[in-house]
């Protein structure tokens, strides 16, 4: 299997596991509406605790949009699209290959027919990736990828461990 037959079965398997997750949200939701004293169960996550301070922007332009990128109780959110576009933050789904961890996550906006999807590595104390915006109306689709880097700002208070 070449590397790019893998990655591609990696991110169709990861869209699986995430529309999967959030069929079982909606479900764990409209339960919660039934009985007011059930919460949604928080699951750690393994890069939990991790903050990246960066940038983003447009592919193969400069990254000069100032970003943070936090994984916490499981999810991961870039605090930029929180703060300008409401993105909320939502699970993430890693795999080691050697000494890199590769994460994935979607997140999609709530009050528009929009998502953005995150594929990125972390190695060492850096983070680099790649983002795909997705508007859909009626009408039209618009679809901009951007790239995103950073450093580690905050480590977790345990290892990180991905077994």
């Amino acid at each position: 299997m070449n590397s790019s037959t893998f990655t591609t079965c990696f991110i169709s398997i990861a869209i699986l596991v995430l529309a999967t997750a959030a069929s079982l949200s909606s479900a764990s939701n409209s339960s919660s509406v039934n009985n007011p004293a059930s919460q949604e169960e928080i699951i750690p996550g393994p890069l939990d605790g991790m903050t990246f301070n960066g940038a983003l922007g447009p592919d193969g332009k400069p990254k000069d949009i100032p970003d943070s990128f936090v994984f916490e109780n499981g999810t991961f959110v870039s605090k930029e699209c929180e703060l300008r576009c409401k993105y909320p933050a939502r699970p993430y789904f890693v795999r080691t290959n050697g000494d890199r961890i590769e994460f994935i996550s979607e997140t999609k906006c709530p009050y528009k027919d929009a998502k953005i999807t995150w594929r990125g590595t972390i190695e060492g104390d850096t983070i680099k990736g790649k983002s795909t915006w997705v508007v859909k109306r009626w009408y039209w689709t618009v679809e901009n990828n951007f790239e995103f880097e950073g450093k580690l700002a905050k480590k977790p208070a345990a290892a990180v461990s991905t077994e």
